[in-house]
């Protein structure tokens, strides 16, 4: 009976996840690419080297592709594992109106049938908010995440912005109308879900970026274990501005988590100083 079972279950797991293409980057690097059968469609992700599994996760209205200039260079030190978001890149594009947290969810369902023990995450703008809601709801599963430009809530965004994106239905061609309908429904991620976030996080954001500091030190300050980088001269699109800024700390932030407090540092010298007196 429990063979059965098992074969099964891998007959169920094969029609799930099916092998596409090998994709080559322009240096000769080569990956794989592969579709998760999902409910809605197909989810498309590509897989390059081997080694600890770095998640990339793409900003709105990006894909898998955009960062293929920035894989060579992780792959000394991570598998990379770029996904499209349903209806971005090679994915598949369902009726209805795009979640965060369905997008979410696509990813865990990734993760889990993957089968990695744990996995490291960046993700830039909504790769970012979706990197904070599998933060909170598939902790387990991670060792750490890297999160640039990103916001909890549409209010998060500089006033302008909000401006230009409720004014999506404007916007002639259907699917990028869907992306940027999808910043303008953003359904608020609750500070005490961030609080849940017990990993590491390097949270950055550009310096002008679309993301208000208020709104990002909110977010820092929220989550247990985090460091902040703010990128001098740099906007939102630090990953084309700044790419091995990213790279760097992608790399840097293998190493053990601290979080020095400058006030703790001077308590003990002074402690130190004034102890003969």
């Amino acid at each position: 009976m429990k063979k059965q079972v098992l074969l099964l279950i891998m007959s169920f797991m094969a029609t799930i996840i099916e092998a596409q293409t090998e994709v080559t980057l322009g240096n000769g690097i080569k990956g794989e690419r592969s579709f998760l059968k999902m409910d809605w469609g197909n989810l498309n992700y590509e897989v390059f080297g081997e080694g600890e599994p770095l998640l990339i996760l793409h900003g709105n209205g990006g894909s898998a592709a955009g960062r293929y200039s920035m894989i060579p260079k992780l792959l000394e030190h991570h598998q990379v594992i770029a996904v499209d978001s349903r209806c971005h890149g090679r994915s598949s594009c369902p009726e209805g109106n795009l979640d965060y947290f369905d997008l979410a969810d696509d990813v865990i369902a990734l993760m889990k049938n993957l089968g990695h023990k744990k996995y490291t995450i960046w993700g830039h703008s909504d790769g970012g908010i979706l990197g904070l809601i599998i933060g909170y709801k598939f902790t387990s599963k991670l060792s750490r995440m890297i999160l640039s430009g990103v916001n909890t809530r549409f209010s998060g965004l500089e006033p302008e912005l909000q401006t230009f994106v409720k004014q999506y239905n404007q916007i002639p061609d259907l699917k990028m109308r869907k992306h940027v309908a999808l910043m303008a429904n953003q359904k608020e991620i609750p500070m005490d879900s961030i609080r849940k976030i017990n990993v590491p996080v390097m949270l950055m954001v550009g310096d002008r970026d679309a993301i208000p500091m208020k709104h990002t030190m909110e977010i820092f300050e929220a989550l247990p274990m985090a460091n902040l980088c703010v990128l001098p001269a740099s906007s939102h699109f630090i990953a084309n501005e700044k790419p091995n800024h990213i790279i760097y700390w992608i790399r840097e932030f293998k190493k053990p988590f601290s979080s020095p407090s400058t006030v703790e540092i001077a308590k003990k010298m002074a402690k130190s100083m004034l102890k003969d007196n």
